[in-house]
């Protein structure tokens, strides 16, 4: 197995939060993974991304240039990573923030900030993409993922976690 995935938004909108989630879920079922968040100049509003690889053998870089998997959270980013959209790369499209490119990838549009502020809250868009990609590439299931959501989170408001976790199940169900 090795799935090559890039996560990429805008600062705020919890994309290092869903790649952190992706690989600390993995960790005891994927023999090697990597994860390399990267922030732009400004956290807030900058571009972020992060690259996460799952592999059954060990992993030679973190860094990679093509990708099985890309999820887009904003237009920005979506035009900043044109170029990395190939034939054989999966693309997750919040299309409430992207065009819906050109491109030759295989494009699952997702219409995760309406779906997130259906649920009450904007920022739960990124888990909404999070359960979209994993109906899409189910290399762990639902349970272990909402148990890494649980985990990343324990610190915070019981309320918040629950909500995160309706995110992503109805991001199962997009």
């Amino acid at each position: 197995m090795l799935e090559r995935i890039l996560i990429t938004g805008s600062g705020g909108q919890g994309v290092i939060l869903i790649g952190r989630i992706l690989a600390s879920s993995g960790v005891q079922y994927v023999p090697h993974i990597t994860f390399f968040p990267s922030y732009g100049a400004e956290v807030r509003g900058g571009t972020s991304a992060c690259q996460v690889i799952l592999s059954s053998d060990e992993i030679a870089s973190p860094l990679s240039e093509k990708f099985d998997t890309i999820v887009v959270m904003n237009q920005a980013s979506c035009e900043h990573f044109h170029k990395q959209m190939t034939k054989d790369c999966l693309v997750l499209l919040n299309t409430s923030m992207c065009k819906i490119p050109a491109v030759a990838s295989e494009i699952l549009p997702v219409d995760a900030t309406f779906m997130a502020d259906r649920l009450g809250d904007t920022r739960v868009a990124n888990f909404i993409m999070l359960g979209a990609y994993f109906a899409a590439r189910p290399l762990l299931s639902p349970p272990q993922i909402e148990q890494g959501i649980r985990q990343m989170l324990a610190e915070k408001d019981a309320a918040l976690i629950e909500l995160n976790i309706r995110a992503f199940r109805a991001g199962l169900d997009s």
